[in-house]
């Protein structure tokens, strides 16, 4: 009886359910909705591309777009930051970074502000200092004539802005290295995430990764000095598992903190590869050293108890054939 009850009321609740779909009227009406939304949505686009398109041959008088094809693929092929980059003259260029190279040798304590001035010509001034000048690193205009035999220009400015560079980069070097100090995990992840933007912003993602790695793998081999003795004779297999597992605790601090400063930064798999490159394999290989001299001084220990029982045992009989 229970069954049937139970049967009923779930067909009940199934009837119900067919019930409320919507009928064939109610479907038709939006499939009809979803058309129209999608073709106010598809005139909404054209209108913007117009836009895009009569806005792109005004300031750009060179780069005439004819068609929608034409704005696509200059949207796809055009670089923002290089095509509103101003051009700076290059007086003024050598000027501006002969001021700045000069208050970083001759002030103290200045680097934060010389860094937040470049970003923000950066970010808000369009004006592109990207980390290598070997690129298209500053748009000015050179003063030597075209006719001549070599315009050293470049050079100069180049050499100027590796100075600035190099300051910045031992100004952020030992920065990152004192926020390991800072005893809060959060306050350090957000000031490290600072910190590795702005180096960014001065060389390419390889080296800072490098300089980084540099840094973390330092606290990681004291990290593993102070948990991870040297093993010796006289050393104690349940006291050094106990530093192993101790270790491991704080290698996954490192590996959690590094993860949250890095993952809004650099792609997911330079990541990953940052976390392998410094931390596992650098543990693992620690791991398989102290087995191998754990096993080779356990082999030793071993074969000296040998002799030396079968040393004792040899004497043992010795004795007891005198005494016979």
């Amino acid at each position: 009886m229970d069954c049937v009850d139970k049967y009923s009321h779930t067909s009940f609740d199934l009837q119900c359910l067919l019930n409320s779909f919507p009928g064939d009227l109610e479907f038709k009406q939006i499939f009809s909705d979803i058309d129209e939304q999608i073709k106010q949505n598809a005139t909404s686009i054209k209108h913007c591309i117009k836009e895009i398109q009569k806005e792109a041959n005004k300031q750009c008088p060179d780069v005439q777009l004819q068609t929608e094809t034409d704005c696509f693929e200059w949207l796809i092929h055009s670089s923002y930051s290089t095509s509103k980059s101003p051009s700076i003259p290059h007086g003024d260029l050598m000027k501006f970074l002969k001021t700045m190279d000069d208050v970083l040798k001759n002030e103290q304590n200045q680097e934060e502000m010389i860094l937040g001035l470049l970003w923000d010509l950066s970010c808000k001034s369009s004006i592109s200092l990207p980390s290598t000048l070997s690129e298209t690193s500053f748009h000015f205009l050179p003063g030597t004539s075209l006719h001549s035999v070599e315009d050293h220009s470049p050079v100069d400015v180049k050499s100027i802005w590796d100075d600035i560079r190099l300051h910045l980069r031992c100004f952020l070097v030992n920065r990152l290295q004192s926020l390991n100090e800072i005893n809060s995990s959060q306050q350090r992840i957000v000031l490290k995430n600072q910190c590795i933007q702005q180096f960014l912003f001065l060389y390419p993602e390889s080296e800072v990764i490098i300089k980084y790695q540099n840094i973390q793998n330092k606290m990681l081999a004291k990290l593993l000095q102070d948990n991870f003795p040297s093993y010796s004779r006289d050393s104690n297999l349940d006291i050094i598992a106990h530093g192993y597992q101790s270790a491991m605790l704080k290698l996954y601090s490192m590996i959690k903190e590094d993860f949250s400063t890095l993952c809004e930064i650099l792609a997911p798999s330079s990541t990953v590869k940052f976390i392998k490159e410094t931390y596992l394999d650098t543990v693992t290989e620690e791991m398989g050293k102290f087995l191998e001299n754990f096993c080779e001084l356990q082999f030793k220990e071993n074969a000296a108890h040998v002799v030396k029982t079968s040393k004792s045992s040899s004497k043992h009989r010795g004795a007891v054939h005198a005494l016979g």
